[in-house]
C-alpha cells in the first residue's frame, strides 16, 4: 500500500462509522486468533514446558471416556478429572556429612551422570474429583457400572465421583 492509499483509509476510519465497526471487528478477531494459536496450537508433547501433569490427565480423561463409552447402556460419555497438584520428580542424592568448626555439616547435592540429575522417580498427580457426563447415566444399572469402572480404574473414592445425565 502507498502513502495516499493508508491516508485515504484512515480518513475513512475517522469519518466512517462502519469502516470503523468492521476494522475493529478484524482487529478483534486478529487478536483472539493470535491469541488461540498461542494457548492451543503448540505441541501436546514437550518435555520442557512443564505440562506433563497436563498430558497425564488429559491422556487419563481419554482413556477413561473411551472405556466408558464402551459400557452397555452408556451411550456417548464425556469426563474431566481434577488433580491435586502438578508431576512430582525424585531425584537422587547424596549427602555428605562435613566437620566444621561449628560441628558437623549436611549437605545434600543432586546425583550426576554425564551431566544430568539422576531421576528416581516420577509421580503422577493425584486425581482427586471426577466428572462423568453420559447419555445414559439416568439408568441406575449402567450409573452403578459406569461408577464401577472409574473406581477400578482409578484410585479414587466414590465420594470423589460425580456422573451427571447427558442433555
Amino acid at each position: 500500500m502507498n502513502n495516499s492509499r493508508i491516508n485515504n483509509f484512515i480518513a475513512k476510519l475517522k469519518t466512517d462509522r462502519k469502516t470503523r465497526i468492521v476494522a475493529i471487528t478484524i482487529g478483534l478477531a486478529l487478536i483472539i486468533i493470535i491469541i488461540g494459536v498461542n494457548l492451543f496450537g503448540g505441541k501436546h508433547k514437550n518435555e520442557n514446558s512443564g505440562d506433563s501433569a497436563l498430558e497425564y490427565v488429559y491422556s487419563m480423561e481419554q482413556k477413561l471416556e473411551s472405556l466408558l463409552n464402551k459400557i452397555d447402556g452408556a451411550g456417548k460419555v464425556s469426563v474431566a478429572l481434577s488433580v491435586e497438584s502438578g508431576m512430582e520428580t525424585v531425584f537422587a542424592t547424596e549427602t555428605v556429612v562435613k566437620e566444621t568448626s561449628n560441628g558437623r555439616e549436611t549437605v545434600s547435592k543432586p546425583i550426576l551422570v554425564n551431566g544430568k540429575t539422576v531421576v528416581l522417580k516420577e509421580m503422577y498427580p493425584e486425581i482427586n474429583g471426577v466428572v462423568i457426563v453420559a447419555e445414559g447415566a439416568e439408568n441406575i444399572a449402567v450409573y452403578r457400572r459406569l461408577q464401577q469402572a472409574t473406581l477400578s480404574l482409578l484410585n479414587v473414592k466414590a465420594s470423589q465421583i460425580e456422573i451427571l445425565t447427558m442433555k
